[in-house]
Formats: structure tokens, C-alpha cells, sequence
């Protein structure tokens, strides 16, 4: 499955690099590399083995659907999707943690690899690459931050800046109409389409919870105001729990984290009364 657009992105964050994004391209740019030895000395029989199709499903190799994410067919490939995953990861991950976000990347994948299997039904012709996950990506940054510009140059030559929203409209009538046309080459629109749609409804689903987290946040630093023993070393560290759940989100948090907060907002309801 070659890359879905020539087309560079960047959007208007200013933060680097956040770590699944690091891990993710790391992890798919070492294996398509190893890819590409593994082939010169099996005769393709790598790729075989972990690309999606039809026929690598009745043969009962079941892992397809996930392993087929990392696989891609030429430096091109890999590196216009990653490019999109670097781009608009970041900003991504922030907002739903790095959990959330990993969750969300292979389940767009996943989702968009057998979409392509249900609407393409062919048997020999394999898929490979993470143009269904990026398009998920893609997705969830539409529904996150539907006003957030993005910048793409077209054929790296022309800077276009557009809404999140209406690029990621843009894209999918692309998509479909290079689906429903005949002779449209290898590219698996129906991947990207199905990956894009799943990263969309999956990111739209936690917008109203993160939403509502965000309150609870303000809620919370408020109450942290009240006379009480090692009130300063207290502050500070809500302080610093919460601007991690702001940053990464509530699933980075671990346990004692987690309980310590807890335990403090039940504190200061109690103090309330």
C-alpha cells in the first residue's frame, strides 16, 4: 500500500516530539528496513509472510491485519507517512495520552486493513504500509482540533494552509472517488478511508470526556486553596499531577499519582461541607 498523498505536512504546534510518536516511528522505519534485507535473501517471503490479504487470511495467518502496518514498499512509502505521523502525532498524543493514542493508531490500522480485505476481495494482491493508521491519526486530529490550521505542500512545492477539518474532508472525497473509479493502481483508498472514518469517530467519542476533564481540572486546582498541614508542598505537587493530565492526559498517570489525587479532591469536597 503506497503512501496516500505527495504531499509534506506541518501543523502549528510548537512542541517536539512525544514519546509513542518517537516510538512508532522508530519501530516502523527499523522494521521496514529489516524488511528490505529480509526480502533480498528469502525471495520476498518476509513480506509474504506479514502483509495483509485475503488469501494470508484463509491461509490462517491471523497477525496480518496488525503486522501489515509496518511493512512498506519503498523509502517513499515510509517516509511520507511518517512524515504525517510526525506532524500531526504529537499534537494527537497530548491530548489523549500516550496509551489512548498507541490504542488509536493500530486500531485505525487494524480497521482500515480490513475494510481494504472487505471491499478489495483480492485473493493474491497483498497490502502493506501505515497509511490506514495515519489516516487515522489524520482523523482524530480532525475531530480534536477542527480549527487547528495545517499547512501541506502540494507536490512539495505548493504551501496550502487549510482547517483540520476541511483538509480531512478534502481527503476523503479524494479518496472515494479514486475507490469508486476504475483502474486506480495499487494505492488501498479503502484502507485509508476506513482508518481515517475509525480515527475520527474514535477521537470524536473522548472530545466530550476530555472536555469534561478539563472543568474538573480548574475545579480541582481551586479547591487546593484551602488551610491545611504542608499546604505548599501539597499545591505543588497537585500542581505538577495536574499539568501532566493536562500535557499527556489522565492515563498517564500511575498509581500512587492516581490515588494521591483521589484522595485530595475527595479532601477538599469534605472540606466543603
Amino acid at each position: 500500500m503506497r503512501s496516500w498523498a505527495e504531499t509534506p505536512w506541518r501543523s502549528s504546534s510548537r512542541w517536539g516530539l512525544t514519546p509513542a510518536v518517537r516510538g512508532l516511528l522508530v519501530l516502523t522505519v527499523g522494521i521496514s528496513l529489516f524488511q528490505w534485507l529480509a526480502d533480498e535473501f528469502t525471495g520476498g517471503a518476509f513480506t509474504r509472510a506479514f502483509a495483509l490479504s485475503w488469501l494470508s487470511l484463509r491461509r490462517g495467518l491471523l497477525w496480518t491485519p496488525l503486522t501489515y502496518l509496518f511493512l512498506h514498499g519503498s523509502v517513499m512509502h515510509v517516509l511520507l507517512n511518517m512524515l504525517i505521523l510526525f506532524f500531526l502525532g504529537p499534537e494527537t498524543e497530548r491530548f489523549l495520552g500516550a496509551r489512548k493514542f498507541v490504542l488509536l493508531y493500530l486500531v485505525s490500522g487494524v480497521l482500515g486493513g480490513i475494510g481494504w480485505v472487505l471491499i478489495e476481495r483480492s485473493p493474491l494482491v497483498p497490502c502493506i504500509g501505515a497509511s490506514g493508521a495515519v489516516f487515522g491519526v489524520l482523523g482524530a486530529f480532525a475531530a480534536l482540533f477542527p480549527e487547528q490550521p495545517v499547512t501541506v505542500l502540494v507536490f512539495f512545492i505548493l504551501p496550502v494552509t487549510l482547517k483540520a477539518w476541511l483538509l480531512a474532508v478534502i481527503l476523503g472525497v479524494v479518496e472515494l472517488m479514486y475507490l469508486i473509479s476504475p483502474g486506480t493502481g495499487n494505492v488501498a483508498y479503502a484502507a485509508h478511508l476506513a482508518g481515517g472514518l475509525a480515527g475520527y469517530f474514535y477521537a470524536l467519542g473522548l472530545v466530550r470526556g476530555t472536555r469534561e476533564t478539563g472543568g474538573w481540572i480548574r475545579r480541582l486546582r481551586q479547591r487546593v486553596t484551602g488551610p491545611r498541614d504542608n499546604e505548599a508542598e501539597d499545591s505543588a505537587r497537585m500542581d505538577r499531577i495536574l499539568d501532566k493530565v493536562a500535557n499527556q492526559g489522565l492515563g498517564s498517570l500511575n498509581r500512587r499519582e492516581r490515588a494521591w489525587l483521589d484522595r485530595a479532591s475527595r479532601e477538599r469536597r469534605e472540606d466543603k461541607r
